[in-house]
């Protein structure tokens, strides 16, 4: 028996799995990629764990301590594909928290 995972109709890559991100990354309104963990685009990420905020959302998150009304106010978190998700953290040159191997 298989889960019913989430998918999202994405108007350039089909159905996909889901990701997030704030909606700075969507508009490119800042740079910087932030995630949770180093997330690895040869891997399937089929429970909507990829997130992702920029160099100014992650201001404010260090600014409140954690994700509360302020700072997912300010990043308006926005649903994508995993494909767009993997575009974007290229764009931006990987993780920013994380440095390159």
């Amino acid at each position: 028996m298989s889960k019913n995972h989430k998918k999202v109709e994405c108007c350039n890559h089909g159905l996909r799995n889901e990701a997030y991100v704030c909606q700075h990354l969507i508009t490119s309104e800042f740079n910087g990629f932030w995630e949770s963990f180093d997330s690895d685009f040869t891997k399937e990420y089929v429970d909507g764990e990829l997130n992702a905020w920029c160099n100014e959302c992650d201001k404010v998150l260090v600014e409140q301590g954690e994700w509360n009304d302020i700072s997912e106010a300010f990043a308006k978190i926005e649903l994508v594909c995993d494909a767009c998700f993997f575009e974007m953290k290229k764009l931006n040159g990987g993780s920013s928290n994380f440095t390159s191997k």
